[in-house]
């Protein structure tokens, strides 16, 4: 029974297949033979369109750019030099093998520096311990500067030098100025007038005396009781007493 029923439904089933094949071929269409047509494109929906982006412009702050402006500049400032000290040569010696120099320090004291052993020495002066004097010569002498106060700045007036060397250090090369002569003081009007005044009385004194003659009395001119006075201006008598 089972077996007669499996047979129907296959006969069934092949029947309606061929049917479906049957109804597909036309004999009449002018297509046939030719590939089946693309399928329709999917209409755009809500979820496919995209809106047109539009370019993010960022907004410059003018004030900002300020800043960062003055910033970079504060960072390429150079930096500020401390005031720098100064010292001037008053004067060199030389006893056999030891050297010194004379001194004034930014103090304005003036002190003998040695030059122990010709090597570098610091100096003898309360608050420049890290000063040293590396040179002595004649009319010249070096000071090393430390480096947190280098010399930089030269001073002509003093005799005043900087000089970098290789090391990083500052050097300040001082020479023994030399003074110029002192013009001549200029007289003053009471002097002047003085002067002049003196000047007037040699002046009348030569007129008044310009037809004197100088008398010049003889010995044997002298009368009794009688005796000669001899000046510059001439020859007096004078009574004996």
């Amino acid at each position: 029974m089972r077996k007669h029923i499996l047979t129907i439904l296959i006969l069934t089933l092949s029947l309606l297949f061929s049917s479906t094949q049957a109804g597909a071929f036309d004999l009449f269409n002018p297509d046939r033979g030719k590939p089946p047509p693309p399928p329709p494109a999917p209409k755009p929906t809500t979820s496919t369109l995209k809106k047109p982006t539009k370019p993010k412009t960022k907004l410059i702050n003018p004030f900002k750019a300020r800043v960062s402006k003055k910033t970079s500049r504060q960072k390429h400032k150079p930096k500020r030099l401390p005031p720098q000290k100064d010292f001037v040569l008053q004067g060199t010696s030389r006893f056999g093998s030891r050297r010194a120099a004379v001194l004034k320090g930014p103090d304005n004291k003036t002190f003998i520096q040695y030059f122990e052993n010709n090597t570098r020495t610091p100096l003898d002066l309360e608050g420049f311990e890290e000063y040293y004097l590396v040179s002595v010569k004649a009319r010249e002498v070096q000071i090393e500067y430390p480096e947190d106060f280098p010399c930089h700045k030269d001073k002509p007036k003093k005799g005043l030098r900087c000089e970098k060397r290789d090391n990083g250090k500052t050097v300040a090369i001082l020479n023994l100025k030399r003074n110029e002569a002192l013009p001549a003081p200029k007289a003053s009007p009471k002097k002047t007038a003085k002067k002049s005044s003196k000047e007037d009385e040699q002046k009348k004194r030569k007129e008044l005396y310009k037809n004197f003659k100088k008398r010049v009395i003889k010995d044997e001119d002298v009368p009794a009781g009688m005796r000669v006075v001899r000046t510059p201006f001439g020859d007096r008598l004078v009574p004996l007493k």
